[in-house]
Order: structure tokens, then C-alpha cells, then sequence
């Protein structure tokens, strides 16, 4: 493996389980995995009930469920996602994030610049 082309590697189901929510206020916690020119990777754990209230992103999305069960909202429809399902999300696309069970998604954004991707202030939710 060429380590000098790889941002990083890691164990999942190791991350969600060091990065759960807890009981702090808020029901959910992100962290920035993978921050490069015009990407990040963000694992995000929720509370069941919790919900990412609708909101848009400044490039294309996806969302993965690596644990428990998601709801994304996008217009006016709605997919449950389990364990390994993904969906993808175009730019500007408002969406929501519901989590139907205890769980955690990967959220990866792809930023149109390496100016856009400067601010993480859009992102919807509290980091820790």
C-alpha cells in the first residue's frame, strides 16, 4: 500500500463504538473522520427519536447506516435505511435524518471547491 496516497484507515464498528451519543442533550455527536481538499467523512451517532432537522448540503452526499435503523427525508418522500443501506443526495437537495433505532450513518460530502469545503459551519449538527 502506497501510505503516502491514503488519508486514513479505519475500523468502524471500532469508531461507533468509542463515538456513541451518550446522554448529553442533544441525542447525537459527530466526528470528522477524513478532512481533505473537497471531502469529508463524518461518522455520526444518534439517540432513537433524534432527528437532523431538514437542511441542505453544499455538495453531494451519501449517507451509509453502519448501526440501527435511519429515515431520510428527501422532498416529499421518505426511505428507511438498514444496517449497510446507502443513499445518495445531490447538491443543494433538502433533506432530514431521523433516527428510527439507537445507530450511527457515515456522511460523506463532496464539496464542489476547496473554498466551499473550508467552512464546516454548515454542518447541521454539534460536533464534539
Amino acid at each position: 500500500m502506497d501510505h503516502e496516497s491514503v488519508l486514513a484507515v479505519f475500523d468502524l464498528d471500532q469508531e461507533v463504538d468509542r463515538f456513541l451519543p451518550g446522554g448529553g442533550h442533544s441525542g447525537r455527536r459527530a466526528q470528522i473522520l477524513v478532512k481533505a481538499d473537497r471531502l469529508r467523512v463524518v461518522l455520526v451517532t444518534m439517540n432513537a427519536g433524534v432527528e437532523l432537522h431538514e437542511h441542505t448540503a453544499p455538495g453531494p452526499i451519501t449517507i451509509q447506516t453502519l448501526r440501527g435503523r435511519m429515515a431520510v427525508s428527501v422532498g416529499t418522500g421518505e426511505v428507511t435505511l438498514d444496517v449497510g443501506a446507502m443513499i445518495a443526495i445531490v447538491e443543494g437537495a433538502p433533506h432530514s435524518v431521523r433516527a428510527v433505532e439507537d445507530g450511527a450513518f457515515l456522511l460523506t460530502i463532496g464539496y464542489p471547491s476547496a473554498r466551499a469545503a473550508a467552512a464546516d459551519d454548515h454542518l447541521p449538527f454539534d460536533r464534539e
